[in-house]
């Protein structure tokens, strides 16, 4: 457990409610279980969006509501037979709790130690890894810093992700024990740094809290509210544009909160990369996931700690160090700033026969021909025959009973054949558009140490606003200080980088992974910084392979309040709900 984690405060009525859905109630990580999927999936989506830690999300949204349906905004309005439901609804919640509380949990009920032992006889005399695919657990990992998050996210297969929102939830309160909501890394504890450190994320986030309402009062003046938009709607653009623009000073140290789902194989190999890392909290995370997963799924976290364990543990630490000797020893690079290009996103280099490729693909599964026939077929095609294939290909997206608009065609994905052209990228982009572009499962993306090397970029609005000086001063005292973190390690002084600061990495993205992205990422709701990177992409790839690219989907406009649009059919489909049939749920 990091210093920076504070465990939230629970009554002892509490507790007998978390005992049996939470493998503890005052640790860093913990499993969640015996509770319906629907209810984790709906407290995990919550959870990205709110302060709250997901024990006391659990308590306040699920558990009261059941226990006090008394004290719920909705009783005064109930009628007598609801109130009656509720009635039993409670207390057979009670007794469902007190039996697991009473009998240690469904472990105890259920033979379990039966499957445990197949388990490992299977192991043992098979080998085979894919048995653990087929059991899935739920995890938190709570005040963690992004850097740690940003490794547990890259793990691309057997995990899914939901982290908490810089967008959507503020930053700007300050802990229980009085700091703001940043890690302090083990390897900068009582050095002489520590002070210059504390001091420079202070700074961070005072500025982040400090401009948090003179800074919504300005956007309000710079964008006034359409005639086409409720208060609630336009109050809502509003607070995700604040929250946007400020972000840019939270630094990779800020803590979140992250939500996974994941087989038993999958999250054996997070154990791994995370008691690999450089860093110290790292390590003691991925320490506690495997203390919490052996009290639920032992069978499928047995080997981390095992000599095989120590020995993956061990090669990842060689791999990690390699890069960075070897880099060393052959690289001699220029001083970074006169290396940074004018063009940030560069086309290195992708598939010349990508739309033959793509077509001999899509053909294989449709015929009886041996691929290499097919091939060999395609690449004698006259480019118009090429360009009309592809073009009835992309057209069968926009087909069905009526007509469909941009929205509903891009959750149509392209077929699986165009995985078959690839791109590769070279990317400067603000750490800030890097953590939320990175996380698409189908990219291949290699980047460096978190840095402040590069400079950063701000927001137009919070470029020419009246806080753009202090907002500068804090950014660069945080650059200083992570040029020197970087004396110790690259790896630390990344905890003192902000979102603002430029980050280098490349891509390898699929013409199929293209589709998605872009068409996802240049939405009317997408943050306008990634949304140039996606257009810029897509105006590269559409430049050397049209007739690929002939379908994409990509939105060119410019949103000053990108939420704006978004929040309008939020409030329409809101309504529609509010005038439908009543729910009976008591809150």
């Amino acid at each position: 457990m990091t210093s920076s984690y504070f465990p939230e405060k629970f009554s002892a009525e509490e507790k007998k409610y978390l005992r049996p859905f939470f493998s503890n109630w005052d640790k860093q990580v913990f499993v969640v279980q015996h509770l319906p999927e629907e209810v984790i999936g709906a407290l995990s989506s919550r959870y990205s969006r709110t302060v709250h830690s997901l024990r006391r999300l659990f308590i306040n949204e699920y558990v009261n509501p059941i226990i006090y349906p008394e004290k719920q905004k909705s009783w005064g309005e109930t009628n007598s037979k609801d109130r009656k439901e509720a009635g039993k609804t409670r207390d057979k919640f009670k007794e469902i709790v007190d039996f697991l509380n009473r009998t240690g949990g469904v472990d105890m009920v259920v033979n379990i130690q039966r499957a445990r032992k197949f388990f490992d006889t299977w192991l043992a005399q098979y080998g085979d890894d894919s048995i653990a695919e087929m059991g899935g657990v739920h995890v938190s990992l709570e005040g963690i810093s992004n850097i740690a998050g940003e490794e547990i996210i890259n793990k691309r297969i057997g995990i899914s992700p939901l982290a908490k929102s810089s967008r959507y939830v503020s930053y700007a309160n300050k802990r229980a024990d009085g700091h703001f909501q940043y890690v302090v890394p083990e390897e900068v504890q009582g050095t002489k740094l520590e002070t210059e450190y504390r001091r420079a994320m202070d700074g961070l986030f005072e500025a982040y809290s400090g401009q948090a309402e003179p800074y919504l009062e300005y956007i309000k003046r710079e964008f006034p509210k359409g005639e086409d938009e409720t208060e609630a709607s336009f109050g809502n653009t509003l607070s995700a544009k604040r929250w946007d623009d400020l972000r840019d000073l939270l630094p990779f140290a800020t803590q979140t909160n992250i939500a996974l789902f994941g087989n038993g194989r999958a999250f054996e190999d997070v154990i791994n990369r995370l008691m690999a890392h450089p860093l110290t909290e790292l390590r003691q995370l991925g320490g506690d996931l495997c203390e919490e997963l052996e009290k639920v799924v032992p069978s499928f976290v047995r080997r981390p700690k095992t000599d095989r364990g120590r020995e993956i543990q061990d090669y990842r630490s060689r791999v990690g160090g390699l890069k960075m000797s070897l880099s060393g020893k052959y690289l001699t690079p220029r001083k970074v700033k006169a290396r940074l290009p004018e063009r940030r996103i560069i086309l290195l280099d992708y598939s010349q026969d990508a739309a033959q490729s793509i077509i001999a693909r899509f053909l294989f599964e449709g015929g009886g021909l041996s691929l290499e026939d097919i091939v060999k077929a395609v690449k004698k095609w006259p480019r118009k025959r090429v360009a009309e294939v592809l073009g009835k290909i992309l057209a069968v997206r926009k087909m069905g009973k009526t007509e469909a608009g941009r929205e509903e065609v891009r959750f149509r994905k392209v077929p699986r054949a165009f995985e078959n052209a690839y791109y590769d990228f070279e990317v400067w982009a603000r750490g800030g558009d890097f953590r939320d572009l990175h996380r698409h499962r189908q990219n291949t993306e290699g980047h460096q140490v978190f840095t402040a090397a590069w400079g950063y970029e701000l927001e137009e609005e919070a470029a020419k606003s009246p806080f753009v000086k202090v907002i500068r001063e804090r950014l660069e005292e945080a650059g200083r200080l992570a040029e020197k973190l970087g004396r110790i390690s690259p790896y630390v002084a990344a905890y003192a980088v902000p979102f603002a600061y430029l980050q280098h990495w490349y891509w390898r993205l699929t013409a199929r992974e293209i589709y998605w992205m872009v068409e996802l990422r240049t939405s009317p709701q997408g943050r306008s910084h990634y949304r140039h990177i996606c257009q810029e992409i897509a105006r590269q790839v559409t430049k050397v392979c049209p007739e690929v690219f002939s379908g994409l989907m990509t939105d060119w406009n410019e949103y000053k309040l990108s939420r704006r649009e978004a929040e309008k059919k939020i409030e329409v489909k809101l309504a529609a709900l509010k005038n439908g049939p009543k729910s009976k749920r008591f809150n």
